[in-house]
């Protein structure tokens, strides 16, 4: 005997399906903890164009960060001062490009 179901089955089974897709997921395993980088570890970046290279290399005199010329002309700075470093040099960028 075939198995009929009348419309308000079919939608009742529609909603339960909804429902149960709708509920917040399960609480996922708990993250990874990420390996925090050492303050002191050093990072670099190439600069070519020499008017932001100045002006930046302005700015992060002026704002006290610690940084220097490598022997390959890259800049070198402490990885504790990467936010500060990456603000500058966008913001170098940015009035480089305004004056264009």
């Amino acid at each position: 005997m075939p198995l009929v179901m009348n419309r308000s089955a079919y939608i009742l089974i529609i909603l339960a399906l909804l429902l149960q897709a709708c509920e917040e997921p399960a609480e996922e395993m708990a993250a990874t903890p990420q390996a925090q980088p050492d303050p002191m570890a050093e990072d670099s970046f190439f600069m070519r164009n020499p008017e932001i290279r100045e002006d930046l290399l302005k700015q992060l005199t002026l704002n006290d960060i610690e940084h220097w010329i490598n022997g390959d002309n890259s800049i070198g700075f402490y990885v504790k001062d990467t936010e500060e470093v990456d603000r500058l040099a966008n913001e170098a960028i940015g009035v480089y490009i305004s004056l264009q």
